[in-house]
């Protein structure tokens, strides 16, 4: 048995659909960023600084110093 669709979903339609998709998570996102900010976020989440429950969990990585010896 085969399932299809009974009609052809344009490229523009499924288009639209996708594009609208992106702004609603980049608003979500960012409302969830913003909320962390003031502290009175979403649990379970880590600022914009990578702090969360008074530590730093995802620290920036720090490049080595390379020296070359002669």
């Amino acid at each position: 048995m085969a399932f299809w669709p009974t009609k052809k979903t344009s490229k523009s339609r499924s288009r639209k659909r996708t594009s609208n998709w992106i702004k609603i998570t980049a608003k979500k996102l960012k409302n969830r960023v913003m909320l962390n900010k003031e502290a009175t976020g979403l649990a379970h989440f880590a600022d914009e600084n990578w702090v969360y429950k008074g530590r730093v969990v995802n620290a920036p990585k720090v490049k080595k110093n390379n020296t070359t010896r002669i």
